[in-house]
């Protein structure tokens, strides 16, 4: 074997820090938008991975391709909370468990969300991936209700929207209520939608 393909070799040591410089970078990019930095720079990412400018184009063609790896790291963190079994035997009961989850869930990722809704006109990645959050949040909502709410169309999508991440964004950062009323205020309109529902 030849010395430079040894596991202490050269090579081997620049794509161990190449790999590290990324992970720094994909960090340093999820801190800065945590705290409240809605587009984040080059620049800024840089600076805060303590790493020099041209290293973050250099694993990162643009920041389009930055956004996806946050995306992955993000996505990571959703699956696991909406694919987690309910408690619950009943219907009614899985939904105010969907809520809690959903409010736990868009605690999380609402500084993303109100990045990428800055950013999405100028990224075709922002803008597919938004369709696709709206998907999952309406297949995990169907996997909830029983079949006589789903199809009854409008109840349907106002449930939808009462608990999207949109309705969380507006309660939270436009009406500015805190975390508890915000998904007591969702239990309470979810419990009237359905109130005429059979169980």
């Amino acid at each position: 074997m030849k010395a430079t393909e040894g596991p202490d070799s050269p090579i081997d040591g620049r794509r161990a820090r190449g790999q590290a410089n990324r992970s720094k970078l994909v960090a340093a990019m999820i801190e800065l938008v945590r705290e409240g930095t809605i587009a984040p720079t080059a620049e800024q990412v840089a600076l805060r991975a303590r790493v020099a400018l041209r290293t973050v184009f250099r694993h990162f063609d643009d920041m389009e391709s930055l956004y996806r790896e946050i995306n992955t790291e993000i996505l990571q963190q959703i699956i696991p909370l909406l694919s987690t079994p309910f408690a619950a035997s009943d219907w009614r009961g899985r939904l105010e468990e969907a809520v809690d989850r959903r409010a736990r869930l868009y605690e999380t990722i609402l500084p993303f969300y109100t990045a990428t809704t800055a950013l999405r006109h100028q990224s075709p990645y922002l803008q597919a991936n938004q369709q696709s959050m709206m998907e999952l949040q309406k297949a995990s909502l169907l996997r909830v209700l029983p079949q006589s709410v789903i199809e009854d169309q409008a109840t349907l999508a106002a449930l939808n929207l009462l608990l999207s991440v949109t309705a969380w964004y507006q309660m939270r950062q436009e009406q500015g209520l805190d975390l508890a009323t915000a998904r007591q205020a969702i239990l309470v309109a979810s419990r009237a939608l359905t109130a005429s529902f059979k169980d």
